[in-house]
């Protein structure tokens, strides 16, 4: 079945995607972040962490730059670049989303978006044996830094969108628990209890 945007919408015609704004503090945030550490940029290649910044689940990166810095964000993508833009908001979307250089490419492709130095990235969310990847691959750029936590500070602090979300989300799990109770029971199917 092929990708079709017409399918990623709720059950009344509701836009499922994290709105644009959303997106563009999130970045925001990072940004102010980064400069505050002394980061001259942050590579984030984690799935969840790419999630919140670019509202996708495309495999791939994103590059964000230090408030002040030269750097320009960038966001890569290794399959889809339809979909990762319909998913970051179409032609609203935050900053560039476009195909991932190759890893032998990358610190020319870092140097070509304005990096002088190793962009940090989350050591504390990839296996040792990557992180010595992408150090030697980037050497060139200097050492790597750890933002993990830096992120986890970020993604903490909840915006209201966030707030509402998760309180939607409660909302529909009650309504959910509140049917198998009704519904369920010794003898009904999942199949039963799904139609109730």
């Amino acid at each position: 079945m092929a990708w079709d945007a017409e399918r990623l919408t709720g059950p009344d015609g509701e836009d499922w995607r994290v709105p644009v704004t959303e997106l563009e503090e999130r970045r925001s945030r990072l940004s102010s972040a980064l400069a505050e550490t002394g980061f001259e940029s942050a590579l984030i290649d984690d799935p969840v962490e790419l999630y919140w910044l670019t509202g996708g689940r495309q495999n791939g990166m994103i590059l964000i730059g230090a408030e002040g810095s030269d750097v320009e964000n960038t966001h890569w993508v290794r399959k889809s670049l339809r979909r990762a833009k319909f998913e970051s908001g179409g032609d609203d979307a935050p900053d560039p989303i476009t195909a991932q250089p190759r890893m032998r490419q990358m610190t020319d492709a870092l140097h070509s978006l304005g990096a002088t130095s190793a962009p940090a990235m989350l050591a504390g969310k990839m296996p040792h044996d990557r992180w010595q990847y992408f150090s030697r691959r980037m050497s060139a750029l200097g050492e790597m830094q750890d933002a993990t936590y830096l992120m986890y500070g970020l993604r903490e602090t909840k915006s209201a969108w966030e707030i509402e979300m998760l309180r939607e989300s409660g909302r529909i799990n009650r309504e959910m628990f509140e049917a198998v109770r009704e519904f369920g029971g010794e003898g009904r199917s999942e199949l039963e209890m799904a139609a109730a």
